[in-house]
């Protein structure tokens, strides 16, 4: 059997990958890890065909049974090497973390009927481009608005916004 952060780690990856296909994106896995675990690409309709649009979104995924939920906020800690891989200005590539929220009891992280598939809580997205640099050695507390749900719209939107040029 898994341990337990794999299958947090796989249900994360799971999580981005129902979404990204929901909202029309394709998606690969990098075949060794650098801090990116997936990256999300456009998909343009061009006549009768379908092609790559060169439109990426680079993610960085985590999941977690202990964020610090608030009204308005999610509060992850980051290892500080994965805080300055993502808030690096100079990467081409924009890139995102995401982090998946479970409940602690991991009877409640996935259920299944005939009607659905379902992963508990849910996911929410930071774009850390920019972000100052720590003081600390280990780990940073992020905060991430509970607007920013790692949604369908969510991913289509920083899709577009990178259409456009623009940071997500």
């Amino acid at each position: 059997m898994l341990t337990r952060n794999h299958r947090q780690e796989a249900l994360s990856r799971a999580y981005v990958q129902a979404v990204a296909a929901q909202a029309g994106l394709s998606h690969s896995i990098p075949s060794l890890d650098y801090g990116i675990d997936l990256s999300l690409r456009a998909i343009d309709i061009r006549g009768k065909r379908r092609t790559d649009a060169s439109v990426q979104l680079d993610v960085q995924l985590k999941s977690t049974t202990r964020a610090a939920i608030g009204d308005d906020r999610v509060g992850y800690d980051l290892v500080v090497g994965d805080y300055d891989n993502l808030r690096d200005p100079s990467v081409r590539c924009p890139r995102v973390l995401v982090v998946l929220v479970l409940p602690a009891d991991e009877a409640e992280w996935v259920s299944q009927s005939q009607a659905e598939l379902a992963i508990r809580h849910c996911a929410y997205w930071l774009s850390l481009k920019g972000a100052p640099a720590t003081v600390s050695a280990r780990t940073v507390r992020v905060n991430i608005p509970t607007a920013q749900v790692f949604s369908v719209a969510a991913v289509q939107a920083l899709m577009q916004r990178l259409r456009e040029g623009k940071d997500p």
